[in-house]
């Protein structure tokens, strides 16, 4: 199914993306589809990447995959996907079509919950304001004829009922929505628009968490109430700003892994607790703190500034005179040596106690 550590599964129908951001930098799915890309078997990943000095890079194309498409509609069991791990749903260049096409897929799936994790929040929060519960009617209506989900006997478990796909609650409940906010400057634009956009559940990834970032204005609900003047008409308005549901932090693995600051994850946790969110500790990376050693052993050493700055890197274990200001000195382990412990237990909270 997957090794992702928060969900139970990976649905790809659009597959492609584009670096847009620092977490970008070493992203494991612009490996992936590069080394997929030279397979006849997954014509699907031909020419998303191309070869650099640096690795492979993202070319921004993007491919709708029907056969992934309709494979959440044959599965009975229900289970937790992750949507779109190898690249963005709301790409710039994914049609709206498309994303209709996938929407439609998760509505007429109930049974599954769906985790749609974005950087471009922006066209996320247009998109679904735009309610398109008649378009999904259309598209659901296309996809019937090209399944046999209406064929007697089918092992499908979704019975196809157009009237229900225009009908059915908006935002979908069982879809839960996310941003990549890897540092201050991403949750500063990401969030907000997170925020604005019609969810059944808003989700966090700080993953890979290369700075500190302050989640505490996301995480709780604001009420706000205006009254206007007579002179502007009179009359009164109020709402509610809904709050982040749930958190995911870890850091980075893979080659050329960024260390992350342990207090970086410390602080997200206790920001977490103090409101009442889940969170969930996905992994230390590559790197975790240093354990002392005999002078001049050699290894993979960093000194991480717990402000965002790396102080050094070293080949031999820093000295203990180096480690000022609230730095931390961390060692290149690998990711299972590494694990998942934060301060000595798992950290695996969900929204609603789910998975």
């Amino acid at each position: 199914m997957t090794r992702i550590e928060w969900t139970e599964a990976t649905w790809n129908p659009i597959v492609g993306c584009s670096v847009v951001s620092p977490g970008c930098t070493n992203c494991y799915a612009m490996k992936a589809a590069w080394r997929m890309g030279s397979n006849p078997g997954t014509p699907q990943y031909h020419g998303l990447t191309r070869w650099t000095k640096g690795g492979s890079v993202w070319t921004g194309k993007v491919h709708l995959h029907e056969p992934a498409l309709m494979a959440p509609l044959k599965r009975r069991t229900p289970t937790m996907y992750f949507v779109n791990s190898m690249g963005d749903l709301f790409h710039e260049d994914v049609p709206d079509d498309w994303i209709d096409r996938v929407f439609a897929v998760m509505a007429m799936c109930p049974q599954h919950t769906f985790q749609v994790l974005t950087k471009r929040a922006d066209r996320m929060r247009e998109y679904m304001r735009c309610r398109p519960t008649g378009r999904l009617g259309h598209s659901a209506f296309n996809l019937a004829f090209q399944s046999e989900i209406e064929k007697p006997g089918s092992s499908c478990p979704v019975v196809f009922d157009k009237p229900n796909i225009h009908a059915r609650e908006w935002p979908l409940p069982n879809v839960w929505l996310g941003v990549s906010a890897e540092d201050q400057t991403r949750a500063d634009e990401r969030i907000p628009d997170l925020l604005a956009t019609p969810a059944a559940v808003r989700f966090v990834s700080a993953e890979p968490l290369l700075g500190p970032v302050d989640m505490v204005p996301w995480l709780r609900e604001i009420y706000w109430a205006a009254d206007f003047s007579a002179e502007a008409g009179g009359g009164s308005s109020h709402g509610v700003r809904p709050r982040v549901n749930w958190i995911i932090t870890g850091g980075e693995s893979g080659p050329n892994a960024r260390p992350m600051h342990p207090d970086w994850a410390r602080s997200i946790r206790d920001q977490c607790v103090a409101a009442g969110v889940p969170f969930f500790f996905k992994q230390w990376g590559e790197w975790a703190l240093a354990r002392p050693k005999p002078s001049g052993r050699p290894g993979k050493y960093a000194i991480a500034d717990a402000g965002g700055k790396y102080v050094t890197r070293t080949h031999h274990y820093p000295r203990m005179i180096d480690l000022f200001g609230g730095s931390a000195a961390l060692e290149c382990v690998g990711k299972k040596v590494a694990g998942r412990l934060l301060d000595g237990r798992t950290w695996d909270q969900m929204p609603g106690g789910v998975l």
